[in-house]
């Protein structure tokens, strides 16, 4: 299956749904009490932020101003902007479509620059140094990454993330990567499961019979429902294994 095609059908198969990857509300919120020293109305990008609800929190916990950017608008005007509206936040919200690896922004315009489980599109160090100029000196990176917890995974879990990912790597090497690139790390955690199990596959498992349904002469949409079935499958069995890690990061000048 050719790369566009299976970014189109994974974009409708998450069409609408609150979260299009793993994560919950209390990671987020962890992961910005450890930015300990921002100014009292910081200026956060959030980068790939698919339909926002990390997008709503950080606003929610903060009086910042955030600017929310991902590749493909219908994610978060169907649902970032809306509940933006209806919670009074759409004010403090400015959603921009860009490209993550050209990001349209003055060097040194942010105080905070999250991205929970979207760097891997352009790899963990490629992510780190780009992004770095546009975080003001002392100023925060959060990223949560997919990365291995164990030295030996399973092979049957290895080749499904390798096929995948072949990027993916340790939580230590990518914690020294950080610390290499000119970030000093304030600290890192493992997302919990139920952010994979509940918040993110819970919708998606109400979803996925919909969407075969509607496309039930797709070949292409049936190996995409089935590959997603099987993600869900190696979670639940192997999730001391793997999972995204939090890296919270701090710009060394």
């Amino acid at each position: 299956m050719q790369e566009e095609r299976l970014i189109e059908l994974l974009v409708n198969l998450h069409d609408g749904l609150s979260r299009l990857g793993p994560g919950n509300a209390p990671s987020t919120l962890r992961a910005l009490r450890m930015c300990r020293e921002l100014p009292a109305t910081p200026d956060i990008l959030d980068v790939g932020c698919g339909s926002g609800s990390q997008t709503l929190v950080l606003a929610s916990a903060t009086q910042g101003r955030i600017t929310a950017t991902d590749l493909f608008p219908s994610f978060f005007q169907t649902h970032l902007e809306k509940v933006a509206r209806k919670e009074g936040l759409d004010e403090r919200i400015r959603t921009v479509q860009a490209d993550m690896n050209d990001l349209p922004f003055d060097e040194e315009s942010f105080d905070l620059v999250w991205s929970e489980g979207a760097v891997y599109i352009m790899g963990f160090d490629n992510g780190l140094t780009k992004w770095r100029p546009l975080v003001r000196p002392g100023g925060y990176l959060v990223v949560s990454e997919a990365s291995w917890f164990t030295d030996n995974p399973p092979d049957e879990l290895w080749k499904f993330w390798t096929a995948h990912y072949p990027g993916m790597r340790s939580v230590q090497a990518n914690h020294e990567a950080a610390q290499s690139l000119g970030w000093t790390s304030i600290g890192h955690f493992h997302l919990p499961v139920e952010a994979w199990t509940i918040d993110y596959y819970g919708p998606l498992r109400e979803r996925l019979p919909i969407f075969r349904a509607a496309n039930a002469n797709d070949a292409d949409a049936q190996a995409v429902a089935d590959m997603t079935e099987y993600e869900m499958y190696l979670m639940d069995t192997y999730s001391e294994h793997f999972g995204y890690e939090f890296h919270i990061l701090r710009r060394n000048d």
